[in-house]
């Protein structure tokens, strides 16, 4: 025999060797308890099931986007993108409050029209009529400052 016959018979013997120990330990050992298959094995079909699927999942890499990109992006662009942001609050707000007052106007116009045409002889529907023009009236004023008040804290 040459001697890559006699080292290729040494490999097979050792393995049918180990092989025959293997059979004889896993005998004693118990047995491995079955593993239960994963409850949906096809992918999400969207991100969106995806992040209902994994919601720690989808905050993990919320997390991670936001930590990548106070990375990445230099000082000085934070303190730009907050100053336009600013000035978008203080326009939304401006635009809030032209608006409110172009809803006031026509309320209170449609109210006179209405109150006119229903003249004196109504006086008590006349009269809730003219409460809710007041009441409306002051939840405007009131919801116009409201977003001065959100503008100035921008602003700060």
């Amino acid at each position: 025999m040459s001697e890559a016959e006699d080292r290729r018979s040494r490999i097979k013997q050792s393995i049918a060797a180990s092989q025959d120990r293997l059979n004889r330990e896993s005998g004693s050992l118990p047995a491995l308890p079955r593993r239960e298959p994963l409850p949906d094995r096809y992918p999400p079909e969207d991100y969106r099931s995806l992040a209902a699927e994994y919601p720690m999942l989808t905050v993990a890499a919320g997390i991670g986007l936001g930590l990548l990109a106070g990375a990445i992006l230099p000082k000085g662009a934070g303190g730009k993108a907050g100053r336009r942001a600013m000035g978008l609050a203080a326009a939304a707000a401006e635009l809030g409050l032209v608006l409110s007052k172009q809803a006031r106007d026509r309320a209170a116009d449609a109210g006179r029209d209405g109150l006119s045409e229903l003249g004196e002889r109504t006086t008590p529907l006349r009269q809730r009529a003219v409460r809710a023009g007041g009441s409306a009236r002051s939840k405007g004023v009131r919801l116009a400052g409201e977003a001065i008040r959100l503008a100035a804290k921008l602003r700060k």
